[in-house]
């Protein structure tokens, strides 16, 4: 019946028109109405274009839109210091017109990951004067004495954000926190091996000392930039600080995991330094950190923690960021641990997605088999289950699903089909057993703990397929709420979907970026 009503509604102004001639224009508003003004007098098309699509075009916008906030050259930032990095262009409502150490520090690992994908390309040498302002940037910047200390203890290395101009932000925050200085170590850690690639006579001359020595140099006491966050690092990763969403004092699995990457490839570069006395005791502090993160390991839970003796469920974003960050490089012969492939990281991923399908109204609570059984699918990540920022402020009924968080619940999976694909080897332990079920979940196969799958076997690449589209399920969800010009600010909202907290968040246009690039080596690992 609902069919028919509005079938008999077109027959009868149909016939109304022929039957009075000189009513036909107000008897098409009525039609034009119903079909819709935005489709009356269009061609059939498709209602969407497609993901892979939109991903090359967003790829590009993303791409243009973090450089907008970043100096020299960004838009956003025409009266910033050269080499800042702004979290986002918002001063008020939030203000977040700040530069981040941690945040700077990732941002720009993505830059280095594109020029050193060609340094010949057009692009490569705007990159490569970022970097080196970046760099005489934190020089200064780690020798600015700040509410955390100074440089001379190397307290003050612990200071979480700047002001845009590069004068100290005195005002209370959550200090200090110890992310900071292994990830900057890291992204200029990786330009360093990425510039030398690129200029080889370099680390043979003589008269460009200055260069390397700038970066990093053997002498003590440290006045490197690379080897005085390197030394902060090694002598203060055991104790508290706050953690990278600025809430809590702690010791926390995102901070230990950079670190320990940190102190393991700082040894290597120590090494091509021949500074041996440091590669010996930056390797020592590694191994520490390579125990003490096995703590973070929650049996009863059944899943990793964020934050050790905490009354939170421990379940959080941060979790896939330290796995993803503090993921050796792929030059680096050190042996990962709680790599994304992890059932550890995997199942504390299926955790963190079926509390957030529940937890967020947009997300229309996916409905799983009829034994009630989860299945994995793509939805919007936010921080962690007791988070209260609406993005502005604090909101009892709960935070928001976050652009970076879901982009990582992506690079996750992506990074998981890469890894069996290039090893063709799948066990499947008790651990790890019920995130392969979830992910399976919507296919007839089984898999069972115990056993070990191949490329002869269905079953693996069922398992690599699914990866591969629920992977592409969570950047459908960011499509879904990604403004028209492709703007992303840092949340979506629960209810509504529409973007909700600070404007073109630099971090979730970076977050994007890594989850596609991902993407495409998964793609080549096929071949």
């Amino acid at each position: 019946m609902a069919i028919l009503v509005p079938l008999v509604l077109v027959a009868y102004l149909v016939l109304y028109a022929f039957a009075f001639p000189f009513t036909i224009p107000v008897a098409r508003l009525p039609i034009q109405n119903f079909l819709g003004v935005g489709h009356a007098g269009e061609v059939q098309k498709p209602l969407r274009e497609s993901l892979d699509g939109w991903i090359e075009q967003q790829e590009r916008r993303a791409l243009e839109k973090l450089l907008e906030n970043v100096a020299p050259g960004g838009r956003n930032v025409e009266d910033v210091v050269g080499g800042a990095v702004i979290a986002s262009p918002s001063k008020e409502h939030p203000n977040y017109f700040y530069q981040w150490v941690r945040d700077a520090a990732i941002t720009l690992s993505t830059l280095v990951e594109i020029y050193a994908d060609d340094t010949s390309s057009k692009r490569a040498p705007h990159i490569s004067r970022i970097l080196d302002d970046y760099a005489q940037l934190q020089l200064k910047l780690q020798h600015t004495d700040n509410p955390s200390g100074t440089f001379d203890d190397l307290a003050g290395l612990g200071e979480p954000k700047f002001e845009a101009d590069g004068r100290p932000f005195i005002g209370s925050w959550g200090r200090p926190q110890r992310d900071g200085p292994a990830l900057r170590a890291l992204t200029l850690m990786e330009y360093v091996r990425a510039y030398n690639q690129s200029h080889p006579s370099l680390w043979k001359s003589d008269g460009d000392d200055d260069w390397y020595s700038l970066l990093y140099d053997a002498s003590m006491p440290a006045n490197s930039i690379i080897k005085a966050d390197l030394e902060y690092v090694s002598h203060f990763w055991n104790q508290s600080g706050f953690d990278l969403w600025e809430e809590v004092d702690g010791l926390h699995f995102f901070t230990a995991m950079v670190q320990m990457r940190a102190m393991r490839e700082g040894a290597d570069l120590a090494r091509a330094f021949s500074d041996y006395g440091a590669a010996d005791w930056y390797n020592e502090q590694a191994e520490r950190l390579s125990g003490f993160v096995q703590a973070f390991w929650d049996d009863k839970k059944g899943h990793l923690v964020e934050t050790l003796n905490s009354d939170r469920t421990g379940l959080d974003c941060a979790l896939l960021l330290g796995s993803l960050h503090g993921l050796p490089a792929s030059y680096s012969t050190d042996s990962p641990i709680y790599p994304p492939h992890s059932d550890e990281i995997l199942v504390s991923l299926l955790a963190l997605v079926q509390d957030q399908r529940l937890r967020f109204p947009i997300n229309a609570a996916p409905v799983s088999t009829e034994e009630d059984f989860p299945i994995l699918e793509g939805v919007g990540i936010g921080r962690y289950p007791e988070d209260v920022y609406d993005g502005y402020g604090t909101d009892k009924r709960g935070g928001h699903p976050w652009f970076l968080c879901t982009a990582s619940a992506a690079e996750v999976l992506f990074r998981t089909a890469s890894y069996l694909t290039s090893t063709s080897n799948l066990t499947i332990t008790q651990t790890g057993l019920p995130f392969y079920e979830a992910l399976l979940g919507s296919s007839s196969l089984d898999p069972e703990s115990d056993t070990t799958y191949g490329p002869s076997d269905a079953i693996f690449h069922s398992i690599i397929e699914h990866l591969k589209s629920t992977g592409d399920e969570f950047l459908d969800v960011i499509r879904t709420h990604t403004s028209g010009d492709g703007s992303m600010s840092e949340q979506f909202d629960r209810e509504t979907g529409y973007e909700r907290g600070a404007k073109d968040l630099t971090w979730s246009y970076g977050a994007f970026l890594k989850a596609v690039r991902a993407r495409k080596s998964m793609g080549r690992s096929d071949e």
